[in-house]
């Protein structure tokens, strides 16, 4: 007859029934907050491309950082257009209020993600948090959280070396020169852009609109002028195309 308590076999077999169970609850988990993001992405870019062919039947131009076309992006994307518009078009001073020149900063952070160098990822998206502050994810060692409310320009620094160094001053320059300016203050929420004050320049004929999950970096989206129905990977590689 045996007696009471488990062997040290049963108590093995418990421990790995155990993490199997756990395995697969994690696993189905991660894949529904996958679809959740890949959804979300996906309904983003849609929303997006559309605005951006809707702006242009009028106008016969394609707007930077979708200015004046009243789209909010979600919280969790990451968003970056890139158009082949041959001038940087500027907000005159004092235009923004607090939360469109954060909104600015974002639009100019994303169009520099990812951050890579021979085969490393670095960073990949850029976003506001509720706690009143700015992520640029990455992995260990490159992954910026900047304490705000209020951040500056010194703030704003990247921590993979040279190759961040690069981005970082990138985003600073694009910001500036469309008329963004330090500090930053955290915004509660997204919002969307005004049209930019510059009033003389050449129309926009192309974009390449790239919408990703900040959660789930593979998880990204892209459209173009030339087909505006979303289509997995990132921008291609477009020589025409540039941001701001």
């Amino acid at each position: 007859m045996k007696k009471g308590g488990f062997t040290l076999v049963e108590i093995i077999v418990v421990v790995v029934v155990v993490a199997i169970l756990s395995t697969i609850v994690v696993a189905r988990y991660n894949g529904s907050q996958e679809r959740a993001a890949r959804s979300l992405v996906y309904s983003n870019i849609d929303r997006a491309a559309s605005v951006m062919e809707t702006y242009q039947v009028p106008s016969s131009d394609y707007p930077p950082n979708l200015a004046g076309t009243d789209y909010v992006q979600s919280d969790g994307v990451s968003v970056a257009l890139f158009t082949d518009a041959q001038q940087v078009r500027t907000y005159a001073p004092g235009s923004l209020n607090a939360d469109q020149n954060a909104q600015l900063f974002l639009f100019a952070c994303n169009a520099a993600m990812p951050i890579q160098e021979t085969g490393n990822t670095y960073n990949t998206g850029c976003q506001y948090q509720a706690s009143k502050k700015l992520h640029v994810t990455g992995q260990q060692g490159s992954n910026v959280i900047i304490e705000g409310p209020t951040i500056n320009q010194a703030d704003f620094v990247l921590t993979c070396g040279s190759v961040c160094t690069t981005a970082q001053q990138k985003i600073i320059s694009d910001f500036i020169a469309q008329g963004g300016t330090f500090p930053i203050t955290v915004p509660s929420k997204s919002v969307s852009l005004p049209a930019p004050t510059l009033s003389t320049y050449t129309d926009a004929t192309r974009y390449c609109l790239e919408v990703g999950s900040i959660k789930f970096p593979n998880v990204i989206y892209y459209a173009t002028s030339e087909s505006n129905t979303p289509i997995a990977g990132p921008c291609p590689n477009d020589p025409e195309l540039h941001y701001p």
